[in-house]
C-alpha cells in the first residue's frame, strides 16, 4: 500500500535549518503545488502572500520515523499518508510554496519556538501545555484514540491507575508522555516511564514480550499492524481508552492566517473524500475511523 512519489526537491534553505538545530536526521524536502519564482530565503514567520504576489514559503518538519504515516523511503524521500495529506493541503493553497524536511522529534518544538519553521507534522494531539505555546489546526485529520497494549494473557493493567509501579514506553515530547508525566506530578505513587526515543517499534514490542516493559500505548490501527508483524502475542484494552483525541498539525505562534487557510483545505478534503482515499491507499482503512 505504500507508494513512492518522486516529487521531492532539495531545499535551498535546508543547510540553514540544519545548521540551526543539531540532531536532524537525513533531509528530504518538497515543493507542493505550482511554485515558480518563490524566494527560498523567505522567513517562516507570517503566512500570507506578499503584496507583490510572491508566494510565501512555508517550512514544515516531521520526524520521518513512523511508517506508513511518515517515513524516508529507499530513495531518501519523505513519504507516507501524513506527507501526502499535508502536500494536498498546500496543493489547494496556491498562495504558498510548501517545503518539508525530517528532523528528530525532540527538535520539532524547538524549531517551532524559534519560528525557523511554521508547521510540525507528527500526528500531534492537543493538550493544555501545548496549546499555551502553539497553534493547532481546528480541523483534525485522523482519529487518534489510544489504548493500552500489553502481552497477551495479562489482565492486571486495564487503566492508567494500574500502571503505577510498572514500566510504560512513551516517546519523549509525545502526548502519551505528557499524560503520564502529569499523572506522576499529581500522584505520590508513580508510573515508571521508559522514554523510547531512538528505539524501533520491533524492539519496543520485543521488550513487552520479554517483560522489560509492562505496557505501551497505541492506536488500534497501529496495534493491529505491529501485532501481526511481531507474532501476534499481544493484546489491547478493548474496554476503555487511554486517551481520546484527533491528530492535528501544530503551528508556530503568529500563524493564525496559515492555520485558517489549512483548516479550509482540510475541511474540503474531508468533504470530497480525499482524506479517506489517501488513508485507504496507505493503510487499507479509513484514517478518520478507529477501526
Amino acid at each position: 500500500m505504500k507508494k513512492t512519489k518522486k516529487f521531492w526537491a532539495v531545499l535551498a534553505a535546508a543547510g540553514l535549518l540544519a545548521a540551526s538545530f543539531a540532531g536532524c536526521g537525513s533531509n528530504a524536502s518538497a515543493n507542493a503545488g505550482s511554485s515558480s519564482g518563490s524566494a527560498a530565503s523567505s522567513s517562516a514567520e507570517g503566512s500570507s502572500a506578499s503584496d507583490s504576489g510572491e508566494k510565501k514559503v512555508i517550512k514544515a518538519v516531521t520526524s520521518g520515523t513512523l511508517a506508513p504515516y511518515f517515513y524516508v523511503n529507499d530513495d531518501n524521500e519523505l513519504t507516507g499518508v501524513d506527507i501526502d495529506i499535508v502536500k494536498e493541503v498546500f496543493n489547494r493553497l496556491p498562495q504558498y510554496e510548501f517545503q518539508i524536511e525530517n528532523m528528530e522529534l525532540a527538535n520539532i518544538s524547538v524549531a517551532l519556538d524559534a519560528k525557523k519553521v511554521s508547521i510540525g507534522s507528527q500526528q500531534f494531539e492537543k493538550n493544555p501545555e501545548r496549546e499555551k505555546k502553539y497553534l493547532f489546526t481546528n480541523e483534525g485529520f485522523a482519529a487518534y484514540n489510544k489504548r493500552l497494549v500489553y502481552k497477551k494473557g495479562r489482565d492486571d493493567i486495564p487503566s492508567i491507575d494500574d500502571l503505577v509501579g510498572k514500566k510504560v514506553s512513551a516517546g519523549q515530547g509525545s502526548n502519551t508522555a505528557a499524560i503520564l508525566e502529569t499523572y506522576n506530578a499529581e500522584h505520590d505513587n508513580k508510573i515508571d516511564i521508559v522514554y523510547s526515543n531512538g528505539a524501533t517499534s520491533e524492539s519496543i514490542y520485543d521488550d513487552v514480550m520479554n517483560g522489560r516493559l509492562d505496557a505501551i500505548v497505541a492506536t488500534k490501527k497501529t496495534f493491529k499492524k505491529y501485532n501481526e508483524a511481531f507474532g501476534g502475542g499481544y493484546d489491547i484494552n478493548e474496554d476503555s481508552y487511554f486517551s481520546e483525541s484527533q491528530a492535528y498539525f501544530m503551528l508556530a505562534q503568529g500563524e493564525e492566517q496559515l492555520r485558517d487557510d489549512m483548516d479550509t483545505a482540510l475541511k474540503s478534503m474531508k468533504e470530497d473524500g480525499t482524506l479517506t482515499k489517501l488513508s485507504i491507499e496507505y493503510t487499507g482503512s479509513d484514517y478518520n475511523s478507529e477501526e
